[in-house]
Protein backbone atom coordinates (compact mmCIF):
# COMPACT_ATOMS: atom_id res chain seq x y z
CA UNK A 1 0.00 0.00 0.00
CA UNK A 2 1.21 3.39 -0.77
CA UNK A 3 1.83 6.46 1.80
CA UNK A 4 -1.59 9.26 1.25
CA UNK A 5 0.39 11.99 -0.24
CA UNK A 6 0.79 15.08 2.09
CA UNK A 7 -1.25 18.48 0.87
CA UNK A 8 1.39 21.03 -0.36
CA UNK A 9 0.34 24.32 -0.55
CA UNK A 10 1.35 26.55 -3.05
CA UNK A 11 5.03 28.30 -2.22
CA UNK A 12 5.36 32.06 -2.61
CA UNK A 13 8.99 32.07 -3.00
CA UNK A 14 8.99 29.99 -6.07
CA UNK A 15 7.25 31.71 -7.99
CA UNK A 16 8.39 33.43 -11.22
CA UNK A 17 9.55 36.99 -10.91
CA UNK A 18 9.31 39.20 -13.57
CA UNK A 19 12.88 40.29 -15.31
CA UNK A 20 14.35 37.31 -13.68
CA UNK A 21 16.70 34.64 -15.14
CA UNK A 22 14.79 31.54 -13.93
CA UNK A 23 17.35 29.45 -15.15
CA UNK A 24 20.94 30.91 -15.10
CA UNK A 25 22.66 29.15 -11.89
CA UNK A 26 19.31 29.19 -10.36
CA UNK A 27 18.18 25.64 -8.66
CA UNK A 28 14.91 23.48 -10.47
CA UNK A 29 13.04 22.76 -7.41
CA UNK A 30 9.07 22.81 -9.01
CA UNK A 31 7.33 23.65 -11.97
CA UNK A 32 5.87 26.89 -9.36
CA UNK A 33 9.20 28.60 -10.42
CA UNK A 34 8.31 28.67 -14.42
CA UNK A 35 5.87 30.97 -16.35
CA UNK A 36 4.53 30.47 -19.54
CA UNK A 37 7.15 32.44 -21.36
CA UNK A 38 10.01 30.61 -19.39
CA UNK A 39 9.03 27.34 -20.51
CA UNK A 40 8.84 28.99 -24.51
CA UNK A 41 12.36 29.80 -23.97
CA UNK A 42 13.55 26.27 -22.74
CA UNK A 43 12.05 24.76 -25.57
CA UNK A 44 12.84 26.85 -28.02
CA UNK A 45 16.65 26.47 -26.37
CA UNK A 46 16.06 22.53 -26.77
CA UNK A 47 15.14 22.82 -30.21
CA UNK A 48 18.60 24.82 -31.05
CA UNK A 49 20.72 22.47 -29.04
CA UNK A 50 19.48 19.90 -31.02
CA UNK A 51 20.38 21.27 -34.76
CA UNK A 52 23.42 22.34 -33.26
CA UNK A 53 26.94 21.28 -34.38
CA UNK A 54 28.75 22.71 -31.73
CA UNK A 55 26.94 22.06 -28.75
CA UNK A 56 29.35 18.99 -27.76
CA UNK A 57 31.65 21.76 -26.21
CA UNK A 58 29.68 24.20 -24.23
CA UNK A 59 29.80 22.61 -20.96
CA UNK A 60 33.81 21.37 -20.81
CA UNK A 61 35.19 21.24 -17.96
CA UNK A 62 31.81 20.90 -15.93
CA UNK A 63 31.05 18.24 -13.60
CA UNK A 64 27.22 17.10 -13.04
CA UNK A 65 27.09 15.35 -10.24
CA UNK A 66 24.07 12.44 -8.99
CA UNK A 67 22.74 12.07 -5.66
CA UNK A 68 20.11 9.57 -6.39
CA UNK A 69 18.84 8.24 -2.76
CA UNK A 70 15.99 6.09 -4.87
CA UNK A 71 16.31 3.90 -8.22
CA UNK A 72 15.91 5.11 -11.47
CA UNK A 73 16.75 4.13 -15.29
CA UNK A 74 15.72 6.90 -17.69
CA UNK A 75 16.06 9.97 -15.14
CA UNK A 76 19.73 9.93 -13.71
CA UNK A 77 20.79 8.37 -17.16
CA UNK A 78 18.84 11.46 -19.23
CA UNK A 79 20.87 14.03 -16.91
CA UNK A 80 24.17 12.32 -17.17
CA UNK A 81 24.15 11.57 -21.21
CA UNK A 82 22.83 15.17 -21.41
CA UNK A 83 25.64 16.34 -19.66
CA UNK A 84 28.46 14.36 -21.51
CA UNK A 85 26.80 15.10 -24.92
CA UNK A 86 27.61 18.58 -23.70
CA UNK A 87 31.30 18.41 -23.10
CA UNK A 88 30.88 17.86 -19.46
CA UNK A 89 31.81 15.25 -17.23
CA UNK A 90 29.39 12.82 -14.65
CA UNK A 91 29.97 11.38 -11.31
CA UNK A 92 28.13 10.63 -7.68
CA UNK A 93 25.63 7.57 -6.60
CA UNK A 94 22.75 5.28 -7.74
CA UNK A 95 22.38 4.15 -4.47
CA UNK A 96 22.37 5.95 -0.85
CA UNK A 97 23.26 2.45 0.88
CA UNK A 98 26.89 3.17 -0.51
CA UNK A 99 27.26 6.33 1.03
CA UNK A 100 27.18 7.27 4.61
CA UNK A 101 23.95 8.31 4.55
CA UNK A 102 22.95 4.78 4.53
CA UNK A 103 24.97 3.16 7.14
CA UNK A 104 25.73 3.68 10.89
CA UNK A 105 26.17 7.83 10.38
CA UNK A 106 23.25 8.43 8.62
CA UNK A 107 24.82 11.54 7.24
CA UNK A 108 22.44 14.27 6.68
CA UNK A 109 21.03 16.07 3.04
CA UNK A 110 22.71 19.00 4.07
CA UNK A 111 26.53 17.57 4.92
CA UNK A 112 26.18 15.39 2.04
CA UNK A 113 25.12 18.66 -0.09
CA UNK A 114 27.92 20.20 1.11
CA UNK A 115 30.64 18.06 0.09
CA UNK A 116 28.72 17.54 -3.68
CA UNK A 117 28.84 21.12 -4.04
CA UNK A 118 32.12 21.05 -3.85
CA UNK A 119 32.93 18.65 -6.30
CA UNK A 120 30.56 19.24 -9.56
CA UNK A 121 28.63 22.64 -10.86
CA UNK A 122 25.41 20.94 -10.57
CA UNK A 123 23.34 18.51 -8.81
CA UNK A 124 21.26 16.09 -9.25
CA UNK A 125 18.78 14.75 -6.42
CA UNK A 126 16.23 12.25 -6.14
CA UNK A 127 15.03 11.48 -2.47
CA UNK A 128 11.97 9.95 -0.90
CA UNK A 129 11.49 12.71 1.30
CA UNK A 130 9.47 15.31 0.02
CA UNK A 131 11.28 18.59 0.03
CA UNK A 132 14.80 17.15 0.48
CA UNK A 133 16.10 18.64 -3.01
CA UNK A 134 15.49 21.36 -1.37
CA UNK A 135 17.28 20.79 1.29
CA UNK A 136 20.03 20.33 -0.91
CA UNK A 137 20.04 23.70 -2.59
CA UNK A 138 20.05 25.71 1.14
CA UNK A 139 23.96 24.27 1.83
CA UNK A 140 25.02 23.21 -1.50
CA UNK A 141 26.12 26.44 -2.89
CA UNK A 142 26.02 25.21 -6.38
CA UNK A 143 22.57 24.78 -8.75
CA UNK A 144 20.67 21.89 -7.59
CA UNK A 145 17.83 19.79 -9.80
CA UNK A 146 15.07 17.85 -7.81
CA UNK A 147 15.07 14.57 -10.20
CA UNK A 148 12.07 13.27 -7.89
CA UNK A 149 11.41 13.96 -4.43
CA UNK A 150 8.64 11.46 -2.75
CA UNK A 151 5.48 12.95 -3.49
CA UNK A 152 6.57 16.19 -4.28
CA UNK A 153 7.71 17.08 -7.61
CA UNK A 154 9.51 15.66 -11.07
CA UNK A 155 9.69 19.01 -12.84
CA UNK A 156 12.57 18.04 -15.94
CA UNK A 157 9.98 14.99 -16.57
CA UNK A 158 7.36 17.67 -16.73
CA UNK A 159 9.63 19.76 -19.30
CA UNK A 160 10.39 16.90 -21.07
CA UNK A 161 6.43 15.67 -21.27
CA UNK A 162 5.37 19.37 -22.58
CA UNK A 163 8.17 19.85 -24.63
CA UNK A 164 6.88 15.91 -26.52
CA UNK A 165 3.37 17.03 -26.98
CA UNK A 166 4.65 20.69 -28.81
CA UNK A 167 6.92 17.92 -30.83
CA UNK A 168 4.25 16.10 -31.82
CA UNK A 169 1.25 19.04 -31.90
CA UNK A 170 3.17 22.29 -32.75
CA UNK A 171 2.02 23.94 -29.71
CA UNK A 172 -0.49 23.20 -26.52
CA UNK A 173 -3.26 25.78 -26.47
CA UNK A 174 -5.80 24.50 -27.99
CA UNK A 175 -5.02 20.63 -26.69
CA UNK A 176 -7.15 18.24 -24.75
CA UNK A 177 -5.01 16.08 -22.26
CA UNK A 178 -6.55 13.42 -20.68
CA UNK A 179 -4.69 12.11 -17.71
CA UNK A 180 -5.42 8.90 -15.92
CA UNK A 181 -3.44 6.25 -13.11
CA UNK A 182 -1.95 8.05 -9.86
CA UNK A 183 -3.17 11.70 -9.92
CA UNK A 184 -1.30 12.42 -6.97
CA UNK A 185 2.34 11.36 -8.15
CA UNK A 186 5.12 13.46 -8.63
CA UNK A 187 4.92 13.31 -12.36
CA UNK A 188 1.85 14.57 -12.75
CA UNK A 189 1.43 17.29 -10.30
CA UNK A 190 4.54 18.74 -11.85
CA UNK A 191 2.67 17.88 -15.01
CA UNK A 192 -0.54 20.00 -13.91
CA UNK A 193 1.41 23.01 -12.46
CA UNK A 194 3.38 23.07 -16.00
CA UNK A 195 -0.33 22.94 -18.24
CA UNK A 196 -1.96 25.72 -15.90
CA UNK A 197 -0.46 28.18 -18.21
CA UNK A 198 -2.01 26.84 -21.41
CA UNK A 199 -5.53 27.21 -23.03
CA UNK A 200 -6.16 23.32 -22.88
CA UNK A 201 -8.70 21.35 -22.17
CA UNK A 202 -7.57 18.77 -19.05
CA UNK A 203 -10.45 15.80 -18.43
CA UNK A 204 -8.57 14.00 -14.89
CA UNK A 205 -9.71 9.96 -15.22
CA UNK A 206 -7.89 9.02 -11.82
CA UNK A 207 -7.41 5.62 -9.95
CA UNK A 208 -9.57 5.05 -7.01
CA UNK A 209 -8.90 7.30 -4.26
CA UNK A 210 -5.93 9.13 -6.51
CA UNK A 211 -7.64 12.01 -6.93
CA UNK A 212 -4.88 15.06 -6.97
CA UNK A 213 -4.88 17.36 -4.20
CA UNK A 214 -7.42 20.28 -3.90
CA UNK A 215 -5.48 22.78 -3.24
CA UNK A 216 -3.33 21.77 -6.64
CA UNK A 217 -6.44 21.57 -8.74
CA UNK A 218 -7.79 24.77 -7.50
CA UNK A 219 -3.98 26.55 -8.24
CA UNK A 220 -3.94 24.52 -11.79
CA UNK A 221 -8.00 25.94 -12.77
CA UNK A 222 -7.14 29.64 -11.35
CA UNK A 223 -4.44 29.43 -14.52
CA UNK A 224 -5.51 29.08 -18.18
CA UNK A 225 -6.43 25.20 -18.62
CA UNK A 226 -9.90 23.96 -18.20
CA UNK A 227 -10.37 21.08 -15.84
CA UNK A 228 -12.81 18.26 -15.82
CA UNK A 229 -13.60 14.97 -14.83
CA UNK A 230 -13.82 12.35 -17.36
CA UNK A 231 -16.58 9.37 -16.91
CA UNK A 232 -14.24 6.57 -18.77
CA UNK A 233 -11.65 6.44 -20.90
CA UNK A 234 -13.19 5.53 -23.96
CA UNK A 235 -15.16 8.82 -23.77
CA UNK A 236 -11.82 10.93 -22.62
CA UNK A 237 -10.28 9.65 -25.90
CA UNK A 238 -12.70 10.38 -28.25
CA UNK A 239 -11.57 13.84 -28.89
CA UNK A 240 -8.30 13.92 -26.98
CA UNK A 241 -5.05 14.20 -28.77
CA UNK A 242 -2.75 12.83 -25.86
CA UNK A 243 -3.14 11.06 -23.11
CA UNK A 244 -0.79 11.28 -20.26
CA UNK A 245 -0.83 8.36 -18.17
CA UNK A 246 0.66 6.42 -14.59
CA UNK A 247 0.36 3.22 -12.89
CA UNK A 248 -2.70 2.75 -10.31
CA UNK A 249 -0.15 0.14 -8.96
CA UNK A 250 2.36 1.99 -7.31
CA UNK A 251 5.43 1.33 -4.49
CA UNK A 252 5.68 3.30 -1.89
CA UNK A 253 7.66 6.49 -3.09
CA UNK A 254 8.12 7.48 0.92
CA UNK A 255 10.78 4.70 1.21
CA UNK A 256 14.24 4.35 -1.00
CA UNK A 257 13.64 1.21 -2.48
CA UNK A 258 10.18 -0.74 -2.84
CA UNK A 259 10.94 -3.96 -4.12
CA UNK A 260 7.93 -6.03 -5.88
CA UNK A 261 6.26 -8.23 -3.60
CA UNK A 262 5.20 -11.83 -4.37
CA UNK A 263 1.81 -10.92 -5.47
CA UNK A 264 1.40 -7.78 -7.42
CA UNK A 265 -2.28 -6.77 -8.10
CA UNK A 266 -2.91 -6.00 -11.50
CA UNK A 267 -4.42 -2.89 -13.04
CA UNK A 268 -8.17 -2.42 -13.41
CA UNK A 269 -9.61 -2.70 -16.86
CA UNK A 270 -10.72 0.71 -16.43
CA UNK A 271 -7.39 2.33 -16.48
CA UNK A 272 -6.02 -0.54 -18.78
CA UNK A 273 -4.78 1.52 -22.26
CA UNK A 274 -4.82 -1.28 -25.32
CA UNK A 275 -4.84 -1.21 -29.00
CA UNK A 276 -8.39 -2.06 -29.12
CA UNK A 277 -9.52 0.48 -26.75
CA UNK A 278 -7.84 3.27 -29.29
CA UNK A 279 -8.56 2.02 -32.27
CA UNK A 280 -11.89 2.17 -31.28
CA UNK A 281 -12.94 5.14 -29.59
CA UNK A 282 -9.94 7.92 -30.43
CA UNK A 283 -8.72 9.36 -33.49
CA UNK A 284 -5.50 8.35 -35.21
CA UNK A 285 -3.68 11.70 -34.53
CA UNK A 286 -3.65 10.88 -30.48
CA UNK A 287 -0.16 9.91 -28.50
CA UNK A 288 -0.12 8.26 -25.68
CA UNK A 289 2.24 9.56 -23.01
CA UNK A 290 3.90 7.49 -20.08
CA UNK A 291 6.90 8.56 -18.13
CA UNK A 292 7.85 4.32 -17.37
CA UNK A 293 8.52 2.10 -16.13
CA UNK A 294 5.08 0.69 -17.44
CA UNK A 295 3.29 -2.25 -16.21
CA UNK A 296 -0.12 -3.36 -16.94
CA UNK A 297 -1.40 -0.31 -17.64
CA UNK A 298 0.34 0.57 -20.89
CA UNK A 299 -0.17 -2.72 -23.25
CA UNK A 300 2.46 -3.40 -25.20
CA UNK A 301 0.25 -4.12 -28.32
CA UNK A 302 0.19 -0.04 -28.72
CA UNK A 303 4.38 -0.37 -29.52
CA UNK A 304 4.31 -0.56 -32.89
CA UNK A 305 1.40 1.64 -33.59
CA UNK A 306 0.64 5.82 -34.43
CA UNK A 307 -0.70 5.79 -30.65
CA UNK A 308 3.09 5.54 -29.78
CA UNK A 309 4.59 8.56 -28.13
CA UNK A 310 6.22 7.76 -25.53
CA UNK A 311 9.30 6.20 -26.30
CA UNK A 312 10.15 9.70 -28.13
CA UNK A 313 8.92 11.07 -25.19
CA UNK A 314 11.91 9.19 -23.17
CA UNK A 315 14.45 10.10 -25.70
CA UNK A 316 13.23 14.21 -25.62
CA UNK A 317 14.95 13.48 -22.01
CA UNK A 318 18.27 14.21 -23.08
CA UNK A 319 17.62 17.05 -25.45
CA UNK A 320 15.67 18.78 -22.81
CA UNK A 321 18.40 18.36 -20.19
CA UNK A 322 21.11 19.61 -22.38
CA UNK A 323 19.24 22.70 -23.13
CA UNK A 324 18.09 22.90 -19.17
CA UNK A 325 22.07 22.56 -18.32
CA UNK A 326 23.02 24.78 -20.78
CA UNK A 327 21.14 27.56 -19.37
CA UNK A 328 21.75 27.25 -15.82
CA UNK A 329 25.94 26.82 -16.72
CA UNK A 330 26.63 27.87 -20.10
CA UNK A 331 28.47 31.55 -20.39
Amino acid sequence: MTTTPTRTAPHPHLSPRPGHDPWHRADVLSMRQYGREDLQDLFHHTDTIRASTTARTRLAGRVLVSAFYQSSTRTRLAHEAAMLRMGGTCTGFADAGVTRAGDFFGESPEDIARMLGGYGDVVVVRHPQTGAPGRFASTAGVPVINAGDGWGEHPTQAMTDLYTMRRFRGGLDGATIVLTGDLRMRTMRSVLLALRHYDCRLLLFPGPGMTPDPVLIDEVSAGAARVERAASLAAAVRDADFVYMEPVVQPDYTVGRSAAPAHKPATPDAFRVDRALLENHAGPHLRVLHSLPRQDELCTDLDDTSFNGYWAEARNGVPVRMALLDLMLGA
